[in-house]
């Protein structure tokens, strides 16, 4: 490939969606990734697509949030179509055992969100049986879908091997963004010097560390530490998310239960803990007694990118002439990223934004 008309820093879900707007728009596209594709957060999450407590976020979240709700179905039976790769997304729905917030009805009102208001132990054992004793009243959302990370980054993958005008580059970091004046005019990974008069990055957590001192405008994106668990149960003991005071079971269609997570600052420590693995545990089964004697089969930990407010951003950096970001989705990156990744890239193209992009914008 020549050089290309614009080179993408990050090989997760927001840099391999990015790559798919841009392409499928005739541009030619270089992608670097410093390890694997995909196997940051976008393999390390959970896979809810919503955001936790949607009520509480700005409408900024909810606007991003929206557009993947409503696409991702399309978007993933054609992912599946052209790789083979089913990241099964279930209708489990989301089953909450914290009190109502008075701000969520007027949030659902606004978003044409479905909540029920569950008064009874009866009601809860309707939709989800084996639930803590304690437990006499819930929240049912059952709008809400989730999908499998491992699978989505493993068809984001091989979608992205398969796309023209696209080359990948992994294992290969960045190291510096390369500028003439005020505009950007390549990046040098690897030694080498690659040029294109746009660059986006979307380094997730370790976006800010790439953006040059000329930008002006500071990415304060930084890495937020996550631990979960996964236990391997039947498929028939739970069917639902659930979730209290943001601890979460998210079951998969093969009995497989997610159980997370924490939320850690320790700069970019992905080791695992055994104190984390006890409290996730006890928090399972605090939910769900039948889990205590449910073996744990893996341990995991991932680095969310970190932002104010979780609202990422997204556009052009004001100093820099064609050096563009898409990064600080924080825990919602999977059910924010279709919407960002599209932003993003209408942006770069010069294309009319499907929303107003001034609540992303780098200042």
């Amino acid at each position: 490939m020549s050089n290309p008309d614009c080179i993408i820093v990050g090989g997760g879900a927001i840099g391999l969606m990015s790559a798919h707007f841009l392409t499928r728009a005739g541009m030619r596209v270089e992608l670097f990734e410093q390890g694997e594709l995909a196997r940051e957060s976008t393999w390390a999450g959970g896979g809810i697509v919503s955001p936790m407590y949607p009520w509480r976020y700005d409408d900024a979240v909810n606007r991003l949030a929206a557009y993947g709700q409503k696409h991702y179905p399309a978007f993933l039976r054609q992912l599946h179509e052209e790789t083979g790769v089913d990241v099964q997304l279930l209708p489990s729905g989301m089953l909450m055992l914290d009190a109502p917030e008075p701000a969520m009805w007027d949030w659902a009102q606004r978003w044409s969100a479905q909540i029920e208001h569950l008064d009874s132990r009866s009601a809860l054992e309707d939709i989800q049986p084996g639930l803590a004793d304690e437990f006499d009243r819930g929240l049912w959302m059952p709008q809400i879908n989730q999908l499998r990370n491992p699978r989505l980054a493993k068809a984001l993958a091989a979608g992205a091997r398969q796309t023209a005008h696209l080359k990948i580059v992994t294992h290969t970091p960045v190291e510096e963004v390369l500028l003439e004046g005020d505009r950007v005019v390549g990046i040098r990974a690897g030694g080498q010097v690659v040029r294109s008069e746009r660059v986006l990055v979307t380094a997730g957590a370790w976006s800010g560390n790439l953006m040059p001192e000329a930008c002006q405008s500071p990415v304060d994106v930084y890495p937020v530490k996550g631990q979960m668990i996964l236990f391997a149960a039947d498929p028939s003991l739970l069917r639902r998310m659930v979730m209290l005071n943001s601890r979460y079971l998210i079951p998969r269609k093969d009995g497989l239960i997610v159980a997370g997570s924490t939320l850690e600052f320790e700069d970019y420590n992905k080791q695992t803990t055994s104190e984390a693995m006890s409290d996730l545990r006890r928090s399972a089964v605090e939910l769900v007694p039948a889990l205590e004697k449910i073996p744990v089969v893996h341990q995991w930990a991932g680095l969310r990118p970190g932002s104010a407010e979780g609202i990422p951003f997204i556009g052009e950096c004001p100093a820099v002439e064609g050096l563009y970001v898409n990064a600080g989705q924080f825990r919602n990156g999977i059910v924010m990223g279709l919407g960002s990744a599209l932003l993003g890239a209408q942006l770069m193209m010069g294309e009319p934004p499907f929303i107003d992009p001034a609540p992303y914008r780098l200042s």
